[in-house]
């Protein structure tokens, strides 16, 4: 007595490149293996920053209105002179946690900037084997997840203007653009991003590297805690995701 049809997108067969050969191509050039040397001027110009930084937490309140953007209300001061910055000593430097003198203070500056440099090479590294996958390899991808992928992008976008303290549609009116406007214009790098996500998928299959339930189960219960209102289904499938993408670029870097 009943008939119903239902319409699904299917998973479509992508057909990869010799993925490891140019994951080794990538890995060998030289910009990505430089030793990472960090030098005193690297040093001193993040103190000199964290000191304007405790100079300008000294000064009253500027009260934020409404009506006032984020540059507006960084006006709200007159520009510190250096000459009025707190001095770098060792209160200073004990200020921003257990060390002992300056010199304690400075190692642990030098090993965080070596450690983001360390992190932005291999971001380098994975955004040019990204790029090489991307290019060489073949098949369609489903709209629906090109739909999805654009919805994360004007996410992100809407999180970063609210952050700024604007409304989305004060921002729209700014730029003199619709919401459809900017999907239409985000829509080639997150037909990337979902073709990309394909390709990380497939690898993964092909090598076995899905993330274990125990893996799954920790970050989930991470995020949850931390976000008491998010929902546990859509927190796995993005920690699933994570995961997956994690283990993938690294089989991918350790290609020699």
């Amino acid at each position: 007595p009943l008939e119903f049809k239902i319409v699904t997108a299917v998973l479509p067969e992508m057909k990869l490149p010799d993925y490891k050969k140019i994951a080794v191509a990538e890995n060998k050039k030289g910009e990505f293996k430089k030793e990472i040397v960090i030098e005193e001027k690297d040093i001193a110009g993040l103190i000199l920053e964290l000191r304007k930084m405790r100079a300008e937490q000294a000064l009253p309140k500027h009260e934020h209105k409404e009506s006032e953007n984020k540059e507006e209300h960084t006006k709200g001061h007159a520009e510190i002179p250096e000459s009025e910055y707190p001095p770098f000593d060792d209160e200073f430097a004990k200020s921003f946690g257990k060390f002992e003198n300056v010199e304690a203070f400075k190692d642990k500056i030098s090993a965080n900037l070596k450690k983001e440099k360390e992190t932005e090479q291999k971001d380098k590294l994975r955004l040019s084997i990204v790029e090489e996958l991307v290019k060489q390899t073949e098949g369609e991808i489903p709209d629906i997840l090109i739909q999805s992928e654009t919805d994360k992008i004007m996410y992100r976008l809407e999180a970063d203007i609210t952050g700024a303290g604007m409304k989305v549609e004060d921002y729209l009116k700014q730029i003199n653009k619709t919401e459809a406007d900017l999907r239409s214009e985000y829509k080639p790098d997150a037909e990337k991003r979902a073709k990309l996500q394909m390709i990380i998928h497939t690898i993964s299959e092909k090598e076995n590297l899905k993330p274990t339930e125990e893996e799954i189960v920790k970050d989930v219960t991470q995020i949850t805690e931390m976000y008491k209102d998010a929902d546990p289904t859509r927190a796995r499938a993005y920690v699933e995701q994570m995961l997956e993408n994690e283990k993938v670029f690294k089989f991918l870097e350790e290609q020699k």
